[in-house]
């Protein structure tokens, strides 16, 4: 028997599972000195089977325990157990979980468990073979010496078990052999703090495009943004996110300054040159302390057709030399390419060029240009996604009309699912599309699934989906999508948005104000502010801010419709109505968000008119009505029952 883990003793408990120790208080599993990636899920059930290895854990406990009882998908918990299954086995022979058809799951591996204490505790390790042995552990200063108790086998009643003194003799070389093996393991350990530490966090600096041809920066920023999606798939592992790398663009930086802004300890540089159907492509990886190169990586002189091949070797590569398994056997393979086409790939990563500008011109060219990837490849997953995807950002910058938006959406993002129900893109586009359509259980579902395909899945859409039922948890997200986004403006404009949604009016303002400070000529930034100053009531400075961004971002409806909404709050009746006019004249060449409309008619304290104009934003599915539960500007409409019944109709996430 093993000592009983108390608060006191618990400190420094390991387990030995054959070639693996597992360490449950650092988080950590190591195999022959090497760092196991597991992720934290699966790292937990682990943790929680090796410690009920005298019973069999049922599938309902470790849902209940470990996912809150929340509905999952059937597959999830098999799933956490394969990658358990694959960490800790070097060969298909040794079985470490039992599966219990209808039951459960359950420890049966090799185990050895040691709990330590500070020096001159009792070291203990119990073996699942019944051998025990116990070392006393002295200061450093004196020398060590070590007990071997023999085991204590229980004898059959009315009998005594008597041993041969060869079988005793055998059995103590046996027990010190292993004390020894111990002690120098503990020592190896030791050795090995003193060792450099690989890098723990990323950022990929966007590659330099050597091609003399600006048109060619789509493609050198793909290949930048795939290896930032490849290398965010290494488990513990902070990569820094594309917005933020992307303001480093085309600056002549050290190792050390861009290290320093990006907060990360290594960097991979590198640059493209393509000429026709070749390409050249180089790269290396940095040690942003002090500029040390790290690892050099080969130079690709190769034919357009093998970029795949040169993405996945650059990948490979690079987490090896940080220590970190992406493509080692029985670890997770390269990214699926889900094309073989070079033509659709281009086209692809035009489509994604464009969507990052965030324009009305940018997103028609992204939807041109990832229809034109699906149709050169009908089976290409990733451009359903991403068409999916421009199509719901359309609504917001073109802006597109809703319906017929959404409609086009959500046939792209099926096709992606039905083409392979793995993909976490697909998902994506999908949990957002059933928001968007006011499902939020069937929302919440494709969320948890993404998550489930992919752990380390971190991005500010996902935070909206939260404002309905816990707003400061839509803040925690939105800080942590930031955390590893510190320098790109959309997010950091997105966590000021969600500071005012979830009502922390003065953090918003200090939030947005920063954004601004960084650059003046965001329009997005100088919105949210002036929305924020309306409810602040500091009409002046929110009537001011919004010029600035109509400056800014020329006829935008959502622009002019919170300049109305300025208006009308701060009283000013006449350029209130100038602005509802101004409304009307774009609806008649683009689609004007009616729900913003209300904003003004609420604000004029004309009720009436203000839910026309929502009940006209519920019948064109409006991709504003979303905000309806927890939107400010609607405050004073909250006490009519007309509130409530159109609350129900659009159905309320619970």
């Amino acid at each position: 028997m093993s000592l009983p883990l108390t608060p006191d003793n618990q400190r420094g408990r390991k387990y030995l599972l054959g070639e693996c120790v597992l360490d449950p208080d650092k988080r950590l599993i190591f195999r022959q000195g090497e760092v196991v990636r597991l992720a934290n899920k699966p790292f937990q059930v682990l943790v929680y089977l090796v410690e009920n290895r005298d019973r069999v854990v049922t599938r309902h406990e470790l849902l209940d325990r470990f996912w809150d009882g929340k509905d999952v998908y059937d597959d999830t918990l098999r799933k956490s157990v394969g990658a358990i299954r694959k960490a800790l086995s070097l060969d298909e022979g040794t079985r470490f979980i039992e599966t219990r058809h209808r039951e459960g799951y359950r420890y049966v591996g090799p185990l050895e468990e040691e709990i330590s204490e500070s020096s001159g505790s009792i070291l203990e390790v119990e073996r699942t073979r019944g051998v025990r042995i116990v070392i006393k552990e002295e200061d450093d200063s004196e020398p060590r010496s070590s007990a071997v108790e023999p085991p204590r086998v229980a004898a059959a009643p009315g009998r005594t078990r008597v041993f041969s003194p060869v079988a005793l003799g055998v059995l103590s070389v046996t027990v010190a052999l292993v004390a020894v093996g111990l002690m120098l393991y503990r020592g190896q350990t030791t050795r090995a703090k003193h060792l450099p530490q690989a890098p723990r966090s990323i950022a990929v600096l966007p590659l330099k495009n050597l091609s003399g041809d600006s048109d060619s920066d789509y493609f050198a920023d793909g290949l930048t943004e795939t290896f930032i999606t490849e290398l965010s798939r290494i488990p513990a592992l902070r990569v820094i996110a594309r917005g933020s790398v992307f303001t480093l663009k085309g600056q002549e930086l050290d190792s050390r300054e861009a290290g320093r802004r990006l907060g990360v300890e290594a960097l991979l540089e590198g640059s493209v040159r393509r000429n026709g159907d070749t390409l050249r492509v180089e790269t290396r990886l940095v040690r942003a302390e002090d500029g040390q190169v790290i690892w050099v990586g080969n130079t690709f002189d190769r034919s357009l057709t093998d970029i795949f091949a040169v993405q996945d070797e650059i990948s490979c590569s690079v987490a090896a030399n940080l220590k970190a398994s992406l493509c080692g056997a029985g670890e997770p393979q390269p990214a699926k390419r889900y094309t073989k086409n070079v033509d659709a790939y281009d086209s692809f990563l035009r489509a994604r060029y464009f969507y990052n500008q965030r324009t009305p011109n940018g997103l028609r060219k992204a939807i041109e240009y990832a229809t034109q990837a699906t149709r050169l490849d009908p089976n290409y997953v990733s451009a359903y996604a991403g068409l999916a995807g421009c199509y719901l950002m359309g609504i917001w910058h073109i802006p597109l009309e809703p319906r017929e938006a959404i409609a086009k959406a959500r046939a792209a993002a099926t096709r992606a699912v039905e083409l392979d129900d793995s993909s976490f893109e697909a998902h994506e586009a999908m949990a957002s599309i059933l928001g968007y359509e006011w499902d939020w259980s069937g929302s919440k579902k494709e969320w948890t699934r993404v998550f489930e395909l992919n752990p380390a899945y971190n991005t500010y859409g996902y935070a909206y989906s939260l404002l309905q039922t816990n707003p400061q948890e839509a803040v925690r997200w939105i800080k942590q999508a930031e955390d590893l986004d510190p320098l790109s403006l959309l997010i950091s404009t997105n966590v000021g948005q969600i500071l005012f949604y979830a009502r922390r009016y003065d953090d918003a303002i200090a939030q947005l104000r920063k954004v601004i400070d960084l650059d003046a000529n965001y329009a997005m930034a100088h919105v949210f502010l002036g929305q924020t100053y309306v409810e602040k009531r500091m009409y002046h400075d929110a009537i001011e801010e919004f010029t600035k961004a109509a400056a800014l971002y020329e006829e935008s409806p959502e622009i002019v419709a919170n300049l109305g909404y300025a208006y009308a709050s701060a009283g000013n009746r006449i350029e209130a109505q100038k602005t509802l006019a101004e409304l009307s004249r774009l609806s008649k060449r683009g689609y004007v968000p009616t729900y913003l409309m209300a904003h003004i008619y609420t604000a004029l304290g004309n009720r009436d008119r203000a839910f026309e104009m929502l009940e006209s934003a519920y019948q064109q599915r409006d991709s504003h009505m979303v905000d309806l539960t927890y939107d400010p500007s609607l405050e004073s409409l909250r006490s009519d029952a007309r509130y409530t019944e159109l609350v129900h109709r659009v159905g309320p996430a619970e």
